[in-house]
């Protein structure tokens, strides 16, 4: 779990103890890199392009009625409510570093803290890109459009919830209503290349949207319309689906309704994205 605040950082922090990972988690350095705008950049050539699918809009019910506890990651699911969503595509997997790379080198931009020189550690380019912050990730989606001639953006909470369970059957997991194994990279000491359960995928074909990294949305944290129980600091920003670290069972498990918070200048270990365009 991953929750703004400063009680939620030290459980986060206590959530990897005993874990191990080949990208190591980082702090925001005290004086970031200054990076210039890229609006005036031309995007290079490149073979890596987005695989993305069309998810035809509708109506469901987000979020659940019926929370374990009153705790802050319970009751940010709380109340559902009707929610209409219009088409939209949504890349199949996370952003990985190797596609990462292309914008980094295109543009001049600072590369996340765990690179070297420049470029992802050997062997982990199909790894999910993070200790990016949310204007990294908007930054890359602008670069990506001029590459594609496309308006990239990222999800909605709304829009990534939708796509998580399946429309209008409103299931608690991309893959159905119960738990199953080999669906998610969870309960795991690293973190894998994208699409590495493609059991686990929605009926749209979308991977990853449980397990590996949370990913970034556009949405402002707030609790849901009627939950008077729930404060939630201002500023900070939805991240969904969970990391290779969270609960696959037990009160905390992660699911496709479970909502938490960070900082929009958040860059942590276990916190990538996925983009979408209308």
């Amino acid at each position: 779990m991953i929750v703004g605040g400063g009680v939620a950082a030290l459980y986060y922090s206590k959530r990897f103890i005993g874990k191990t990972t080949e990208q190591p988690q980082v702090t925001t350095p005290a004086k970031p890199p200054v990076q210039g705008p890229i609006a005036t950049q031309e995007a290079p050539p490149t073979s890596i392009k987005a695989d993305m699918v069309k998810i035809d809009g509708g109506s469901f019910m987000m979020g659940l009625n019926n929370v374990p506890s009153k705790t802050p990651y319970d009751l940010g699911q709380y109340p559902a409510h009707p929610v209409t969503v219009k088409n939209f595509w949504m890349d199949k997997t996370e952003v990985t570093n190797a596609e990462y790379a292309d914008f980094v080198t295109g543009t001049k931009y600072a590369p996340p803290s765990y690179w070297r020189n420049g470029k992802p550690p050997v062997g982990q380019e199909r790894w999910p890109v993070t200790n990016v912050s949310l204007s990294d990730a908007k930054a890359f989606a602008d670069w990506r459009g001029k590459r594609d001639g496309f308006k990239y953006r990222l999800p909605t909470e709304e829009e990534w919830e939708y796509a998580a369970r399946n429309g209008a059957k409103a299931t608690l997991y991309p893959w159905g209503n119960e738990w199953q194994e080999d669906r998610a990279n969870v309960d795991a000491n690293s973190l894998k290349p994208v699409g590495s359960y493609p059991q686990g995928a929605s009926q749209w074909g979308v991977m990853d949207l449980i397990g590996n990294v949370w990913e970034w949305t556009s949405t402002t944290a707030a609790p849901y319309a009627g939950n008077t129980i729930l404060t939630i600091e201002k500023g900070q920003i939805i991240i969904r689906g969970g990391a290779y670290v969270e609960n696959s069972r037990g009160p905390e498990a992660i699911t496709a309704t479970r909502r938490s918070w960070v900082p929009p200048t958040a860059k942590e270990a276990p916190i990538g994205f996925r983009l979408v365009r209308d």
